[in-house]
């Protein structure tokens, strides 16, 4: 059975989503604002950084294109709503916090924490379906379920089953989509993480859980909006 981990064992280390200002991975030269434009500047300069010439993952275009549509796809579907800049913002959250746990294993509490209260946010100026009362029930119902099921893996398994940071997260969801939806999240969540599971043959090892929570939510709230 793959182990669940979303966070580091220890403390959290402190993240600014600021600073320092992008920089080169190799040469840590600051990137000037004109080779800093998405898609375009990597584009332009061929993959490459401008001072030290090492080529630049194409992870960063990806993850800029993966945003650029998932923004595109909330204009569509909840065009000029504020509910929709709503979901863009939570899909900035979770791309950038799954990216961190596929590299790291680890959901920093700055990504949780802030989808957490973009949700209660927009229910709180009613841009979201739910009442802030439906919000919050969410989210505690979310942080019960998913800390309850941690505590009695730790002692079946006798360890750690499931990362403090996946609980954090799948509550965080649950203000977004409501305690009645929070099965359909992590149906979505566990049919994701036997697919990676299997795909990468993980699965007696550790299995970072915030990128399959990420898709069972926002795949939750476009399902919800469709149906």
């Amino acid at each position: 059975m793959a182990e669940f981990h979303g966070e580091t064992p220890s403390t959290q280390s402190k993240i600014s989503l600021a600073l320092p200002r992008s920089h080169c991975p190799h040469c840590q030269q600051t990137i000037r604002v004109r080779d800093n434009i998405p898609l375009l500047s990597w584009l332009m300069l061929k993959g490459r950084c401008r001072d030290c010439q090492a080529k630049i993952s194409k992870r960063y275009p990806l993850v800029e294109l993966l945003t650029a549509l998932a923004f595109l796809l909330a204009s569509l579907v909840w065009p000029e709503s504020g509910w929709g800049l709503a979901v863009m913002i939570l899909s900035a959250w979770l791309i950038a916090a799954s990216i961190i746990d596929l590299d790291n294993q680890w959901l920093p509490d700055v990504f949780t924490q802030g989808v957490l209260w973009t949700g209660l946010i927009a229910a709180w100026a009613q841009q979201s379906p739910l009442t802030l009362q439906d919000a919050v029930t969410g989210v505690l119902v979310g942080f019960i379920t998913f800390y309850s099921l941690r505590w009695i893996a730790g002692i079946v398994l006798r360890k750690e089953a499931l990362g403090m940071g996946d609980v954090l997260l799948f509550a965080a969801l649950g203000g977004w989509v409501g305690p009645l939806s929070l099965p359909n999240v992590a149906l979505i969540a566990s049919c994701c993480g036997l697919i990676y599971a299997v795909i990468t043959k993980r699965g007696s090892t550790t299995l970072p859980f915030g990128p399959c929570l990420s898709l069972g939510g926002i795949a939750t709230l476009y399902l919800q909006a469709l149906f």
